[in-house]
């Protein structure tokens, strides 16, 4: 399997450099990587010459860069659209296919916070502009389901067949597990969108009701008031297994990033993640 060093590749990246990096991936088992910049501080690539060179180190480790993501609020910021585009072209540089935005993000919904259809609406045309531009440069926009605007089924399903109507060049960000925090399936989002799925990113979910208490410590609220928290790949409420069948009968072949956030030691969690998908993937 295609496993993608995702999580602390950007900053062990930026600290330690390409090579220490490249041979940090390999040897942990990474057939590939993925960028993860945000908007709004500068870009940790600072060039296109840079990024090249970046390639050139990691292509000599046989690693490619599977996905480039970026964080950050397309809503009510028109200046990302410029930004995103800069990403795209170094994404571009790194031979890196695909550019993955995010919309609008946070995870609370108040009496003043804007309405769905507006939001949904704002973002549909603007990443319809960033698609457009990114296009000339060989790079396809993909989007996951995330946040409180742009998930579940039907948000997400209303935002996307939209752009991929009038953008050949998008795609579906697999996510197993962001539909969790408005309260849906994973498995049955990626039934809903396999076709369209060309990345997917890996992750595991402790879940908890908590009655009047707000916890600390890593717990994520979710729209109808449950708390999830990250843990290890397998040991969480995900149907892991039910999410790659779906992936494995839609005959998805491209990487499976890890996101993983718990607060177990990385490296172990790593391993943990790798041998049980493996196992998985045996079976199916």
């Amino acid at each position: 399997m295609n496993y993608s060093f995702y999580m602390y590749f950007t900053e062990m990246l930026v600290r330690d450099g390409a090579q220490k990096t490249a041979e940090y991936a390999r040897a942990m088992g990474f057939s590939s990587v993925e960028m993860l910049e945000s908007i709004g501080r500068d870009t940790l690539i600072p060039d296109i010459k840079t990024a090249e060179e970046i390639r050139r180190v990691f292509a000599e480790y046989d690693l490619t860069f599977a996905c480039y993501s970026v964080g950050c609020d397309v809503y009510g910021n028109p200046a990302s659209e410029d930004a995103l585009v800069r990403h795209a072209e170094l994404a571009a540089a790194l031979g890196c296919p695909y550019l993955h935005h995010t919309l609008k993000t946070g995870l609370r919904m108040t009496a003043d916070s804007p309405e769905t259809d507006a939001v949904l609406e704002e973002v549909t045309a603007a990443a319809i502009r960033i698609a457009n531009r990114a296009k000339p440069l060989g790079v396809t926009c993909i989007y996951e389901d995330q946040g409180m605007y742009a998930n579940g089924i039907e948000n997400f399903g209303r935002f996307y067949r939209e752009v991929h109507r009038v953008c050949d060049n998008t795609g579906v960000c697999g996510d197993f597990g962001n539909i969790l925090f408005v309260d849906e399936d994973p498995a049955a989002f990626l039934s809903a969108f396999a076709p369209d799925i060309l990345h997917v990113h890996v992750k595991d979910y402790l879940r908890k009701n908590f009655a009047d208490v707000i916890p600390t410590g890593g717990w994520y609220p979710t729209k109808h008031g449950q708390y999830l928290r990250d843990t290890t790949v397998g040991a969480g409420i995900i149907d892991i297994p039910a999410c790659m069948k779906v992936l494995h009968d839609a005959g998805y072949n491209g990487a499976y990033a890890l996101e993983l956030c718990h607060p177990e030691p990385f490296d172990d969690g790593v391993r943990i993640a790798m041998r049980y998908m493996d196992a998985v993937a045996e079976k199916l």
